[in-house]
């Protein structure tokens, strides 16, 4: 290996740019000589300083953190910011596949809505557990029913489902009614896995009561029985061009027995 290696060697074997170089320089990462006309040149130890600075880069560090390293901090450091790392990176490839799931389930639930406003049909659906909060909305008074979403805690991938009795908010027929929300967190309040009759519907919350009478005209022409609470998830918001506005897609599901 030669004694110092210039600025160009160095972006033609590393990849890496005369600007990048000079902004690891100015703050202070590793350092240069300059020869003749400004031409810099490296020493052994920066190009080793160079390899590792890459290495980390590599592994998602930031460069406050290499700073950090560069310093005074020992090699137990590194260990805890490479502990650190991969708890963020398990958090984003668990993030990524959420979002592949919810992707592939919003495609699905469009194409089976097409045109339509409502869609309903016999799905299999596995056991849940849900966090039972104490919380009711009464409908006509939220149509989306975001008064209970707390936005100082609020997460993207913990979902939102309501419940409540189905022969109780027929009978009703009101516009009024309530649903009980629960949050998709484990706990102890669990749906069971079996066959359910599920309606999407691109008319939100405010309109289900029209949902659960087609759901019940599905079930009573194909003698079905089932259990007394319906469900309801928010899926997604969709723009409807027909009615120049964003509209809520909506899942209702009730057990078959």
């Amino acid at each position: 290996m030669k004694e110092y290696i210039s600025i160009r060697d160095i972006v033609k074997s590393m990849d890496l740019t005369t600007r990048t170089l000079r902004y690891y320089e100015e703050i202070g990462l590793i350092k240069s000589t300059q020869e003749g006309r400004g031409n810099r040149l490296y020493s052994k130890d920066e190009i080793n300083k160079l390899i590792y600075l890459n290495e980390l880069k590599n592994r998602g560090f930031s460069l406050k953190e290499i700073e950090g390293l560069l310093g005074n901090k020992c090699c137990n450091q590194k260990n805890i910011f490479l502990k650190s790392r991969v708890e963020e990176n398990e958090k984003m490839i668990n993030y990524l596949k959420w979002q592949n799931q919810k992707i592939k389930e919003e495609m699905d639930i469009i194409e089976k809505l097409d045109m339509e406003n409502v869609f309903i049909n016999i799905e299999d659906m596995s056991e849940r557990k849900y966090f039972s909060v104490d919380v009711r909305n009464k409908i006509y008074n939220d149509p989306d029913v975001e008064s209970v979403w707390n936005l100082e805690t609020y997460d993207i991938m913990d979902e939102k489902t309501y419940g409540g009795d189905f022969q109780k908010i027929l009978l009703k027929e009101l516009d009024e009614y309530t649903l009980e929300f629960h949050s998709h967190k484990n706990g102890d309040y669990i749906l069971e896995e079996g066959e359910y009759v599920v309606a999407y519907s691109r008319d939100g919350l405010c309109k289900q009561l029209e949902v659960f009478k087609k759901m019940q005209s599905y079930l009573k022409e194909r003698g079905l029985k089932h259990k007394d609470e319906i469900y309801v998830e928010n899926k997604f918001r969709i723009f409807c061009k027909r009615e120049r506005k964003v509209v809520l897609v909506t899942k209702a599901f009730i057990k078959i027995l």
